[in-house]
């Protein structure tokens, strides 16, 4: 039983580590930094950083 507990903790953890990663990325590129800045600051691939930022559109 306490396997699946820390196995359902593991997942929500995993989750919100995600939508961290996604709202660093939106703030940064708002601020921005280019995506291949944002990739390195989150430690994960540019193709990553365009995935979390597809569909948003920049404000001038």
């Amino acid at each position: 039983m306490e396997k699946n507990t820390n196995q359902t903790v593991e997942k929500k953890l995993d989750a919100v580590i995600g939508l961290l990663q996604h709202l660093v990325a939106l703030e940064l590129s708002k601020s921005g930094v280019t995506q291949e800045v944002i990739g390195k600051r989150l430690h994960v691939a540019k193709a990553t950083v365009v995935e979390m930022l597809k569909g948003i559109k920049k404000e001038n």
